[in-house]
């Protein structure tokens, strides 16, 4: 409702109230008043007839009696006066006809019980009934005098008749109220007016114009008598003004969003859900070759043009992210273009709207054409655009060489440092070997198109290898130190890009990625593989713990790094010659007695020397190589425990380090049995241990191998517990032998209390799933006393034991010698 109707109403209502609340209070306090002064009144009379009663006994003149009961009836008002004696007969009454009659019997407000409280007290007493509206009085009569009529009468008994007078001030009062009323609201219209014309009036006008904000001249002829109304219209003022100033920010914006949006060959599209309108940009519609009248605003028109091959890999990814099941709509798809070929784009999208349901309403997205290659690359030489044959091919090395070329050229040239990264997805082979070759490549394909959405402004991004990616950047800085913090900040950008989760054949994959950075001046012009070599060696480095994940190349790398692809090579011709060997390390309990041994290769290099099984068996995964050796391993560690079950002593279970990789190859498991039942020892007394990673894909069938390789009496391990590579879920429906906790939980940190109560929590939980476990690389009394407090079943480690050659762990089971330590 509007101000206009609203105050007066309230105004006048207040008036209303508060003049009539004013009369009942007043009236209420009349009658109360006039009730008093009528009962003083009544008192007086009533004692100048006690004299006159008393004087008219002792002069037995009983006719003055009479005579003023009569007087006193001609008062209209007066509706009861009787004398009554101690029986409560009436002897004088202002009506004849209730004389010698029997009070209670002829008078309706008289009361036996008042009556008596009164003359036993001798005390008068008057009562106001507003009900009856009436006076109601008992006056005792006392007299000392002993004639024989005084002792007759005691008490006189009235009523009055009060109605009149209350009447008669309760008409005066309401005329004065009604008079009050009426000049006050006469009054409180014309304040009224004058509220409305000097301030709802010009509130109503300058409500109406602010429709109009926009326009400069809204607020004018609004004259403005308050302060009020007049700061409201500055505000306005100011308002329209920071409204034209934001509006040309929005405008300007948008102008610089398209831009950029154009500028990164994206093309836009927005999707109502419930009505099934899309819009799309008309970049989005030159991709596939259509002017920007063309297509028509409905979902179908996408739809209808996604490959049949992926349209339902596409269309159900597109449903789990809208139903919530994942957190991003992200998808490497073919789209069909206007001449009837397929263009490869990456289509994203994000939910911007819900419906008070909290169902999503609208989605907002982008796609980006990636059909010429992962490569962008701002060149538009012939040959460069030739460098690729597909999405994920391999770069073209003269095309990558010339590139290389080209950026230390342009380092010289401005005199600011460029940086090369070489970019290697972690466990890629596992994958691969899990998924399929098809797959697989679907994996790369995502990775590539993420990678050159992402940074489509670098110079280059290239596949370099099956698992390897290089990304080429310029203009990082004059300054060596500033140039490195930008360089590390791109790659954390870059391992942060791939880390999000990637979804293939309905498989939510979590993968890493390892980046070695290269950060060149040109003033040193170098050949394109030499840099490739000093990315190698940074890439070697960041797989180290301690470089989380990044490394920048320094010349010390030269020399402290085995190329990876080299020792691939040698590890064949090592283990032909028999350069390998095996060692065994024992599992105790509290006590110090052998639970499990495990079995672990060395390779002493006769140019490097002794080289970490880790870089080794990274290198050997990296080809088919890992097979070969983990069977060898097998068939060694077989000979060795028929060796001790001839010998007729109780034999400790031997423990395999078994890949992720070769876990997943089809055949593993008949390959392995049937080496096992080969070599005639009791497959109970083996045991295989697997990274927690082998869950990262495939977990079901997984599990599948494990059940059945417990099934024929094996034993099954899990490594690395709580490292993070895999979550508590999917272990669910699988049982270990043991679980050994990942290393860095057995690092003391006296700086940090919480690691001893993490490490309890751990256990724990383990002990709950009822796994066994095992504790490695255990090498101080202090780091024991934390374990077995946490209650650690077992333990591994140079404090008990250091890994023995065969003989001497042939010996030691033989003793049945105690490790104990503590």
């Amino acid at each position: 409702m509007s101000l206009t109707f609203i105050i007066p109403f309230c105004i006048l209502s207040m008036h209303l109230a508060m003049v009539f609340g004013g009369y009942y209070y007043e009236y209420s306090d009349l009658k109360q008043q006039l009730a008093e002064e009528q009962t003083e009144q009544l008192k007086k009379d009533l004692f100048r007839m006690r004299h006159v009663i008393e004087s008219s006994v002792q002069a037995q003149d009983f006719s003055r009696i009479d005579q003023e009961v009569a007087l006193i009836s001609t008062d209209m008002s007066m509706m009861v006066y009787v004398i009554l004696d101690p029986s409560r007969t009436i002897h004088f009454a202002n009506h004849i006809i209730w004389r010698e009659s029997d009070a209670s019997n002829v008078l309706e407000g008289y009361s036996n019980a008042i009556h008596k409280s009164v003359i036993q007290l001798n005390k008068p007493y008057f009562q106001v009934n507003f009900d009856r509206l009436s006076i109601q009085g008992y006056y005792p009569i006392t007299d000392n005098n002993r004639f024989s009529y005084a002792q007759s009468v005691e008490l006189i008994y009235l009523e009055y008749d009060i109605s009149g007078m209350i009447s008669q001030i309760s008409d005066s009062l309401f005329n004065r109220t009604v008079q009050i009323w009426g000049v006050g609201s006469l009054f409180l219209i014309a304040f009224c007016a004058l509220l409305y014309w000097f301030w709802i009036h010009p509130l109503s006008r300058l409500s109406l114009r602010a429709k109009n904000i926009d326009t400069s001249d809204f607020q004018r002829g609004i004259i403005c008598s308050s302060l009020e109304v007049a700061s409201l219209r500055d505000y306005l003022v100011q308002v329209s003004g920071k409204l034209k100033r934001n509006q040309k920010r929005l405008n300007d914006a948008e102008q610089r969003w398209l831009f950029s949006v154009e500028g990164v060959r994206n093309g836009i599209w927005d999707w109502n859900i419930t009505t099934g309108s899309v819009y799309v940009s008309d970049r989005w519609k030159d991709m596939l070759g259509y002017q920007s009248y063309e297509l028509d605003s409905d979902y179908s028109v996408w739809e209808s043009r996604l490959h049949r091959e992926e349209k339902v890999d596409v269309l159900n990814a597109l449903q789990k992210y809208i139903d919530g099941k994942t957190t991003e709509y992200e998808s490497v798809h073919r789209l069909r273009h206007k001449d009837g070929k397929h263009i490869w784009v990456l289509d994203k999208g994000k939910i911007v709207e819900w419906d008070q349901q909290g169902k999503p309403v609208r989605i907002i997205g982008t796609i980006t054409d990636v059909s010429g290659d992962v490569k962008v690359q701002k060149t538009e030489s012939d040959k460069d655009k030739q460098a690729h044959t597909g999405l994920i091919d391999l770069v073209n090395r003269e095309a990558l060489a010339d590139s290389l070329y080209d950026l230390q050229v342009h380092s010289r040239k401005v005199n600011q440092f460029s940086v090369i990264l070489l970019i290697n997805i972690d466990n890629f082979a596992v994958l691969n070997d899990a998924l399929g070759a098809e797959l697989g490549d679907r994996l790369l394909m995502k990775i590539a198109a993420r990678l050159s959405s992402a940074f489509s402004s670098a110079d280059f991004v290239a596949r370099l290898g099956a698992d390897e990616f290089i990304l080429l950047a310029k203009n990082f800085g004059n300054e060596v130190g500033h140039a490195n913090k930008r360089a590390l900040a791109l790659a954390s950008e870059v391992r942060q890009l791939i880390g999000r989760s990637f979804s293939v054949a309905e498989q939510e994959l979590s993968i890493s990625a390892r980046v070695g950075v290269v950060v060149c001046d040109g003033v040193e012009s170098l050949e394109p593989q030499t840099l490739l070599g000093r990315a190698d060696n940074a890439l070697e480095h960041a797989k180290e713990p301690r470089s989380n994940g990044c490394s920048i190349y320094h010349p010390q790398l030269d020399h402290s790094q085995i190329q990876p692809f080299k020792l691939s090579h040698e590890l064949k011709v090592a283990l032909a010659q028999e350069q390998l060997n095996l060692v065994y390390q024992p599992v105790v309990d509290d006590d110090g007695h052998v639970m499990s041994v495990e079995v672990l290769p060395r390779w002493y290099h006769q140019q490097h020397g002794f080289i970490s099984p880790r870089k080794f068996i990274e290198a050997a995964e990296l080809s088919d190589f890992i097979f070969e050796l983990e069977l060898w391993i097998l068939e060694k560690t077989c000979q060795v425990l028929h060796q001790l079950q001839s010998l007729g002593v109780p034999t400790p279970i031997m423990s395999l380090n078994i890949s992720s990789r070769h876990f997943h190859q089809e055949h593993f498991v008949s390959v392995v049995l049937n080496r096992i039942q080969s070599s005639k020892v009791n497959p109970s007394k083996l045991q295989f241990e697997l990274n927690e990673d082998v869950f990262s894909v495939n977990a079901e069938l997984v599990k599948e191998k494990i059940i059945t390789l417990q099934n024929m009496g094996l034993n099954v391990a899990l490594d690395n517990f709580g490292s993070g590579l895999c979550s508590l879920n999917q272990l669910q429906g699988v049982s270990f032998s043991q679980v050994k906790l990942a290393a860095c939980y057995v690092v003391e940190d006296k700086q940090d209390p919480s690691s001893q109560i993490l490490l309890c929590a751990l256990v724990e939980l383990a002990s709950r799933l009822d796994y066994q476990v095992i504790a490695k690389q255990v090498e101080t009394k202090s780091q024991l006393s934390n374990l077995i407090h946490a209650k650690c079943n077992g333990f591994q480690g140079y404090i008990f034991s250091r890994p023995l050659s065969e003989v001497d762990i042939i010996q030691l089971v033989k003793s049945q010698l105690s490790l104990s330590v503590v």
